[in-house]
């Protein structure tokens, strides 16, 4: 248990970071009506408050590993996918995208996935919209990749075959890829044209297993994977490693329109 002591500490901390940041940014005007943004602190923020607890409370080590992870005062990263110049991009059949690859980290702690998308449907929301439907997201993992050149000359490059989608793949029965599979990131509302709005978070501390009931009413209702409520992507993320954003399509007709996505990758030092 952290100490009571620890906690107020921590609490206070992290409000005068926040006020810090706010008095620092004095271009901008704040609407008093707006909620509180969401703290993210940078890894200099994260070492600063560990060497307070560690130099001036005299806290333990591991219990400033335990307080900063019960606050999940976390250092992060975000990557975004480039819009096209008009509108959004559309990912046809057997022709995937990867939107975007985040940068290489390490120790990795939460991620969360921020998406806006549907498919080619003009229907309205039904209660078995995920069901059969053939456009979705995953999540692939490029190992290693702060080792193979990602960046030359500060242009991303590809690391990954076909990730611009130019030329159409057909997937044979036994294709893993044919189908969205139980480790998808989500698929989005079958036949559904109003654009949906997802924040997905995947935390090394779940640990819903794959096979279990609760798993298979979050796929059926929320559309999302039930092999990633478990934990495991993230816990077994190694040093170096970046995550790949695929959109994907299948059977003619069908189409990911990807209007917005982002991934926000949480890890600790």
């Amino acid at each position: 248990m952290i100490p009571h002591g620890a906690r107020r500490a921590m609490h206070r901390i992290n409000e005068q970071a926040m006020n810090e940041n706010e008095q620092a940014d004095t271009s901008e005007t704040h609407n008093s009506n707006l909620e509180t943004p969401e703290c993210l602190p940078s890894a200099w923020d994260v070492l600063r408050v560990r060497g307070l607890f560690q130099w001036k409370l005299g806290v333990p080590v591991e219990i400033i590993d335990e307080i900063i992870d019960e606050a999940e005062y976390w250092p992060s990263s975000t990557s975004t996918m480039t819009q096209p110049e008009k509108g959004h991009r559309i990912i046809r059949k057997d022709r995937d995208q990867v939107l975007l690859k985040t940068v290489p980290l390490c120790y990795d702690r939460k991620i969360v996935f921020r998406l806006s998308s549907n498919d080619q449907g003009a229907g309205h929301v039904r209660e078995n919209m995920y069901e059969h439907s053939w456009t979705w997201f995953d999540a692939v993992v490029i190992h290693g990749a702060h080792a193979r050149k990602m960046y030359i000359d500060g242009e991303e490059q590809e690391l990954l075959d076909n990730e611009k989608g130019e030329t159409a793949i057909s997937h044979e029965p036994d294709d893993p890829l044919l189908l969205p599979r139980a480790d998808k990131i989500r698929v989005n509302g079958a036949r559904v044209g109003m654009v949906q709005d997802i924040e997905l978070i995947w935390h090394y501390r779940d640990n819903i297993q794959p096979d279990s009931p609760a798993a298979y009413d979050i796929e059926k209702t929320t559309g999302r994977g039930r092999a990633t409520l478990d934990g495991r992507f993230v816990r077994e993320l190694q040093v170096g490693d970046s995550i790949a954003v695929w959109a994907r399509a299948r059977f003619p007709g069908w189409a990911n329109h990807v209007h917005r996505a982002s991934v926000t990758v949480y890890w600790a030092v």
